[in-house]
């Protein structure tokens, strides 16, 4: 969501209840203990009578973005108040006006922080830990997979996401990393595409100590990346994927390699994210002179195809790179 206001909506500012947005709007962002928030801001289309500051529909909210912005004032100022030390707050109070804080901008690093303490303090005075911890991981999921451009990328909400982590595991409460990258990194990855800061978690996940199910978590990446093909930053953790098991996935290696190319011919893919995939993959000990064959006549045929310089001139460069690193990886090509 854009912070910028137009004339009229700065206008619009002056009348409402700003307390009664701010009671609304916190009380909405409360995750169910069962699942996640879809949460979306509503502009000037969506028309809401009267003093109506949000719209629910079961697990979908709807936020207008004017109540948005009268809450972002209050709960900014509950928490400046309560950092000065000239209004405190009860944890709950601060847990709500940092909710609406971070719905308005997940950049605020105060509000995490503060959401961050009140969590350790809950830990130290002996509390539920295991309880609150869920409860923040649903809020923070619910924005990072809503459809909410800023907050999907956000590095400080990712971040944040890793510190939960962490204190689940000092824990000793396991991660289920499979269900994270399925209902948590691949819907980010989904509402922004080449989501840098996803799938950069994506690979945190896969260094956490504990039983992480290999062969399905490949399989699901795979699936993901066919059904988005264009998306480079997907077939790059693919990559990554069958890198840190390079002693153990030249067979997997192998199908994978295989798989990919015959998406290529059935779709007649030429776009850059799946030839650099395949051009990085080939020039590795994993494709053994037989696939590489292959690799180089499905390319042949693509250019061939290629109606548009701009194709052509990307799968010509993957198989130069393909060429020139296999070499350099003490590979033989053939006809070289």
């Amino acid at each position: 969501m854009s912070r910028a206001l137009d004339a009229e909506t700065a206008a619009s500012l002056r009348m409402g209840d700003p307390l009664e947005a701010y009671d609304t709007i916190s009380s909405a962002l409360v995750p169910p203990i069962d699942g996640l928030l879809d949460i979306e801001v509503l502009g000037k289309s969506h028309f809401l009578e009267g003093n109506q500051h949000v719209l629910v529909d079961g697990r979908a909210l709807g936020i207008s973005k004017l109540s948005l912005v009268q809450a972002f004032m209050v709960a900014r100022g509950k928490l400046k108040g309560h950092l000065d030390g000239t209004s405190l707050q009860t944890p709950d109070e601060l847990f709500a006006a940092t909710a609406v804080i971070l719905m308005f901008d997940p950049e605020h690093l105060t509000a995490a922080n503060t959401r961050k303490r009140l969590l350790r303090e809950d830990v130290s005075k002996g509390g539920v830990p295991r309880s609150a911890l869920e409860t923040e991981k649903r809020f923070v999921d619910s924005l990072l997979t809503s459809r909410l451009h800023r907050h999907t990328k956000s590095p400080t909400l990712w971040s944040h996401r890793r510190w939960l982590l962490g204190s689940f595991l000092s824990l000793q409460v396991p991660v289920d990393v499979l269900s994270d990258l399925r209902e948590v990194v691949f819907v980010a990855g989904e509402r922004h595409p080449r989501n840098y800061y996803a799938w950069c978690h994506a690979r945190f996940l896969m260094g956490l100590k504990g039983s992480i199910p290999f062969s399905e978590t490949l399989a699901a990446v795979r699936d993901w990346c066919f059904q988005h093909h264009t998306d480079i930053s997907g077939w790059s953790f693919l990559l990554h994927l069958l890198e840190i098991r390079n002693n153990l996935t030249g067979e997997t290696g192998h199908s994978i390699f295989a798989e990919v190319l015959d998406l290529v011919i059935s779709l007649r893919l030429v776009n850059e994210s799946v030839w650099v995939f395949l051009r990085t993959l080939a020039a590795s000990h994993l494709v053994d002179d037989e696939q590489y064959a292959r690799f180089q006549a499905v390319q042949a045929a693509a250019v061939e195809a290629s109606k548009e310089s701009a194709d052509g001139t990307v799968l010509r460069a993957a198989l130069d790179w393909s060429d020139t690193y296999r070499r350099h990886n003490g590979i033989r090509v053939a006809g070289a």
